[in-house]
């Protein structure tokens, strides 16, 4: 690391107070960047990641725009109550609907092939089956979508498909993002790594001791805030997620869930086919905030790619890689101000495609109150 002085150029040009330092550079960091500066636009707004591009979970996660499988509505309803489920999906549809209309389908590479949820244990599918009434209902409540889980059979497969459901590209949606901002003339600093927050005094340190003030700070930094805020509770998870090299006559065109949303798969191009998740099979490993490669979870997901979803012989991976999602408790994000300055959004809980406008959005509006 370079340590060196200040020029008088260089304190004239950065020692200045922003209105608003937005700490966390991925989708829901620069969504709060973005509506504050579209509010404010006389404003001076900074964005602050300690990558070289957002490196957590926004560029790195598997593409999908849901909002939720069965299993998964499931899941939640053992830790949850019904009306914080209900308000979740709410929040994720909206959440998509704002990302779309914001960033444009077809800057993000956005299409709605349609999913399902498959099933390889027959008491699991009628379970599911049994609450298909109940999660039908919470999405007409959240959205007044009709229908939207149904019992069919898919690839030879008992499935629930899922209406309205779609997927697009990360790396395009951050870039278009991160362009808009720029745009609208928010500043950015990549490469700065903070190690304190004086959240009532407004101001981030950086590990080369440089300063930077701001009359509200948004600290946006999901699974790595606990680091940074101890009276903030975020569990990190890691995801694995590879793609293969182009395999003929492909048969998993859509998306595709399995096992309460932990396994995730879909076609990518016209040819490939991307397969994430299993954090569930080694979970206690899985939380950490160090990116890398599970062994055990990439050997079982090459092997469920060979024996439930039967790719042909020969397939290879082309790419791999690793993201690093926050969970709260109850997966309801945490959105709220902890001091007179400082506020904090965290705890996406996997669904930050869906959720991460939304709440920038929202936070938006709360730190100017």
């Amino acid at each position: 690391m370079i340590h060196a002085e200040r020029s008088f150029w260089e304190s004239e040009l950065y020692d200045r107070e922003f209105d608003l330092i937005v700490l966390g550079a991925g989708l829901t960091g620069q969504s709060i960047a973005y509506f504050f500066k579209q509010n404010n636009p006389d404003k001076k707004v900074l964005v602050l990641d300690r990558g070289f591009y957002p490196i957590g979970a926004s560029t790195r996660n598997a593409g999908f725009a849901c909002f939720g499988s069965v299993t998964e509505h499931m899941a939640d309803m053992q830790i949850e109550e019904e009306a914080n489920i209900i308000d979740r999906i709410r929040r994720r549809i909206n959440g998509l609907s704002l990302l779309r209309q914001t960033l444009g389908d077809e800057n993000i590479a956005y299409r709605e092939p349609g999913a399902y949820e498959i099933f390889t244990d027959s008491e699991a599918y009628e379970q599911a089956l049994d609450q298909l009434d109940v999660c039908n209902r919470w999405l007409q409540q959240a959205a007044g979508l009709e229908n939207v889980y149904q019992k069919t059979e898919h690839n030879g497969f008992p499935a629930i498909s899922i209406q309205h459901e779609g997927c697009l590209h990360p790396g395009k949606m951050m870039h278009t993002l991160y362009e808009k901002n720029l745009a609208s003339g928010v500043e950015f600093r990549w490469q700065s790594q903070v190690n304190k927050v004086y959240k009532e005094d407004g101001v981030l340190t950086l590990e080369n001791g440089f300063e930077f003030k701001g009359n509200q700070l948004a600290i946006a930094t999901n699974s790595f805030t606990s680091a940074l805020l101890d009276d903030v509770e975020i569990k990190p998870g890691r995801g694995f997620v590879f793609v293969t090299k182009p395999i003929s006559d492909l048969a998993w065109k859509g998306t595709y869930h399995f096992d309460r949303g932990y396994y995730y798969f879909r076609g990518v191009e016209d040819n490939r086919l991307l397969l994430g998740g299993a954090r569930s099979l080694d979970i206690d490993v899985e939380t950490t905030t160090e990116f890398g490669t599970n062994e055990k979870i990439k050997k079982h997901l090459i092997s469920f790619a060979n024996d439930v979803l039967r790719l042909p012989t020969g397939w290879e991976i082309d790419k791999e890689w690793s993201g690093i999602m926050g969970f709260t408790t109850t997966k309801s994000p945490v959105l709220k101000r902890i001091s007179n300055k400082t506020t904090v959004i965290a705890g996406l809980s996997g669904m930050g495609v869906a959720l991460g406008m939304q709440l920038g959005r929202e936070a938006a509006d709360l730190v100017i109150k």
